[in-house]
């Protein structure tokens, strides 16, 4: 992939496919775009219908070579045919479709956009419905966006990878406004073809490359995202992504509470986490993120370990603000040792007013200019630090001063930063990029792109051990689409959780078997195609034994009293608990199988429900930590249990590919923290 993809980056021959000589048209901004970039290699036009400024065939069976890059921005309708007559040919190394008209418009366009799929084969496509690319390697600006008619400074070691051309490059411009240039930008438009994953990882690979950012709208295949993260670690780089919108993912089952909240927001947050990719909450955020990631190296990444700084500033009140946030983003300023604050006293600076963290250099500070870098030195050397910030403010009238501190505090043994408060973009430029930044917010959102890039750990894909025995239950019921609690249960209960005694009768009569040593039971109506029993008035709790029957004939009257004939009654003793928790399974179309483990019961689908995501297999270390902050969050529950249950579940879901939706809830978190499941749901051979 590579290889093909190296032409459009570094084209030496351009065709425009709708070239006209109107400054209006896409074709001709396009042209104009090539030229101000600098481009240096051959424009051609393909079969023109007027003249035009550049050389033309009128064929592409007429080149003697091929072209690196063909652009097309002819009418929809007529771009299959373009691209057919390319592939045909064998003139065109990789093609870019500006057009709109596609899938972004609905059947139709959907129904043309599978005809230039088929049209372009193997060749390398970028588009429709995209705003190019601009490659500043390769001198190449084959891009239509008004983006390029600003002054834009040098530019940097990052790359942007776009679904949205506009929005992309507005982030681009904000990124921009930190003092550093864009090296790559690349908009994907529809992903006919290849798409965000495929272009990060062609990115990732290059030499000029050191930051990646995605802005994303949606997530056809998580796949080369989790390898374009995995991979990007293994190089020491870093990826940023910024999520927008929520796609139908986790939105169309009517039958488990799993699939209801595994959304993209949620699943997208666990891909990151999983591949090592950085998530942004917001543009602003991106933009500081892809700022601070672009300085190499970075504070230690040793999970359990809060980062250490050391602030020095010109202002105490400055110090003090910066080091409330960075203790609120996890980021400590401890105090230095007596040898570190000897060795700042023996500085003899004039000005200092405290020799703490921070270290406060005084209004005065003026006078000590060239003595600095001995503090940063200092403390930079000392035991108890990681990386060394500095903080002034203005610097108006000491542009070329600020810059000596900065080249000072970025020549460290260990990072160092410069916050530039109030500074002008202008008076930072010539600094290391990713050293300044012109505000504490800024700063404080940079961190988690400031930390070391570690190499990805394995994911061992699980044998199915725990899982074993409910393999075998589940295997009786191969021809069984949907189970719901009556059946259910006996495959859960193999997963190694308790399962409360249950009780599964045909008429209220036999709900007599139910154990007889509960102070009160739960009475339920049980059928494949019933979601959402309570919501229906198909449940009834606090059941004394003696009215178990009358309760089971009163719901099997609600029950026929909405047309629901295949049914079962269920009865279960009514258990004290003091929290209750889902534990779910469901393999999704764009994630591919996840779990989803957190508040179950009545707050199962509540938008604010504490939860979290695992994109399957799922490394022991990551359900480790899963089962931790439930435990936290609850209040103490039985760790090794739920660590248990969650693996067990894993397996089975990677063991058989047939199942599709598993969901255990609720599971309740008894007063002692032992956890007993009273529901469970599966779905299996797409049953849903």
């Amino acid at each position: 992939m590579n290889a093909r993809l190296e032409p459009l980056f570094f084209p030496r021959r351009i065709g425009v496919a709708g070239l006209s000589p109107r400054p209006a048209t896409w074709g001709n901004r396009l042209v104009v775009n090539l030229g101000r970039g600098g481009f240096t290699g051959e424009i051609l036009a393909v079969a023109p219908r007027s003249e035009v400024p550049v050389p033309s065939v009128a064929d592409l069976d007429e080149l003697a070579e091929p072209l690196d890059v063909l652009a097309v921005t002819v009418p929809a309708p007529a771009v299959p045919g373009v691209v057919a007559r390319a592939r045909e040919t064998g003139k065109a190394r990789s093609i870019i479709v500006y057009s709109a008209g596609f899938s972004e418009e609905g059947p139709d366009g959907a129904r043309l956009e599978e005809k230039l799929v088929a049209a372009a084969g193997d060749v390398p496509l970028v588009g429709p419905n995209c705003l190019g690319l601009l490659s500043a390697p390769g001198r190449t600006i084959a891009t239509i966006s008004a983006y390029v008619d600003r002054e834009h400074p040098p530019p940097g070691p990052v790359a942007i990878v776009s679904q949205s051309g506009a929005l992309g490059f507005v982030m681009a411009a904000q990124f921009e406004r930190r003092g550093v240039g864009l090296g790559t930008y690349v908009s994907v438009g529809n992903e006919a073809c290849l798409g965000v994953g495929d272009f990060g990882l062609h990115l990732v690979e290059r030499p000029d490359v050191r930051v990646l950012g995605l802005y994303i709208e949606s997530v056809r295949d998580a796949g080369p995202l989790r390898a374009l993260g995995r991979r990007a670690a293994e190089l020491g780089k870093r990826v940023i992504a910024l999520k927008a919108g929520i796609s139908d993912a986790g939105q169309r089952a009517t039958l488990s509470h799993t699939a209801a909240v595994a959304g993209d927001a949620l699943l997208f947050h666990s891909l990151c986490a999983e591949a090592g990719i950085i998530r942004a909450e917001s543009d602003d955020h991106f933009a500081d993120l892809l700022h601070a990631a672009q300085l190499p190296g970075g504070l230690p990444a040793t999970p359990g370990r809060r980062p250490r700084l050391a602030i020095a500033s010109m202002s105490g009140g400055a110090g003090a603000i910066l080091a409330d946030r960075l203790a609120a983003a996890g980021v400590d300023v401890p105090p230095l040792t007596e040898r570190t604050r000897e060795r700042v006293a023996a500085l003899g600076l004039d000005a200092i007013a405290s020799d703490a963290n921070p270290v406060d250099l005084g209004g005065g500070f003026d006078r000590d200019r060239g003595r600095h870098g001995g503090v940063f030195t200092a403390l930079a050397e000392a035991q108890e630090i990681d990386g060394v910030v500095g903080v002034f403010t203005f610097g108006d009238r000491r542009a070329d001063w600020y810059r000596e501190l900065t080249a000072e505090l970025t020549s460290l043994g260990v990072p160092g930063w410069m916050i530039w408060s109030a500074g002008r973009t202008q008076d930072q430029l010539g600094t290391p990029p990713g050293a300044v930044f012109d505000s504490i917010e800024s700063f404080v959102r940079g961190l988690p792109a400031m930390r070391e890039v570690t190499p990805p750990l394995p994911t061992p894909v699980p044998e199915p051990g725990r899982a074993e025995a409910a393999l075998r239950a589940l295997a009786a019921y191969d021809e069984t689409p949907v189970l719901s609690e009556a059946d259910a249960h006996r495959v859960v209960r193999e997963l190694g959780v308790p399962y409360v005694p249950t009780v599964v009768a045909a008429t209220p009569a036999e709900l007599a078997a139910a154990p007889p040593n509960a102070d009160a039971y739960v009475v339920k109506v049980d059928s494949p195609g019933v979601a959402h029993r309570a919501k229906l008035g198909l449940v009834r709790l606090g059941v004394p034994r003696g009215g178990l029957a009358a309760a089971g004939a009163e719901l099997a009257e609600a029950a026929r009293s909405q047309g629901i004939g295949d049914f079962r009654l269920v009865a279960q003793p009514q258990l004290e608990h003091r929290g209750e928790l889902v534990i779910g399974a469901v393999r999704d179309p764009q994630y591919g199988p996840a779990m989803i483990i957190g508040a179950g019961g009545a707050r199962v689908e509540d938008a604010g429900g504490y939860r979290h995501a695992l994109l399957l297999p799922a490394r022991p270390e990551a359900i480790a930590e899963v089962a931790a902050a439930l435990a936290d969050h609850y209040g103490g529950l039985d760790t090794g249990g739920l660590t248990a249950l969650i693996t067990a579940t894993a397996e089975l879901m990677i063991a058989c590919p047939r199942l599709t939706e598993l969901d255990v809830n609720p599971v309740l978190i008894r007063p002692d923290g032992s956890l007993t499941a009273v529901d469970a749901l599966i779905i299996q051979g797409g049953g849903a």
